[in-house]
C-alpha cells in the first residue's frame, strides 16, 4: 500500500509546480516583452530627436 500511495502523491505534488513554472515563465517572457518595447520606444525617440537638427541644417545648407 505504501508503494501504490507514493506515486500518486509525487503526481500531484509535480503537477502544483508544473503550473508554478509556467506561471514563472509567462511572468519573464511578458517582462522580456515590456523591456524591448521601452528600450525600442526610447532608441527611436532618441533617433528622431538626432536626426531633426541634421536635417534641417542640411535643408538650410542647400537652399
Amino acid at each position: 500500500m505504501n508503494v501504490a500511495g507514493k506515486p500518486a502523491r509525487a503526481r500531484s505534488a509535480a503537477r502544483p509546480r508544473a503550473q508554478d513554472e509556467m506561471g514563472w515563465l509567462l511572468a519573464v517572457a511578458a517582462a522580456f516583452l515590456v523591456v524591448h518595447i521601452v528600450a525600442l520606444t526610447i532608441c527611436d525617440r532618441a533617433t528622431l530627436d538626432r536626426t531633426a537638427p541634421g536635417q534641417l541644417a542640411l535643408s538650410q545648407e542647400c537652399d
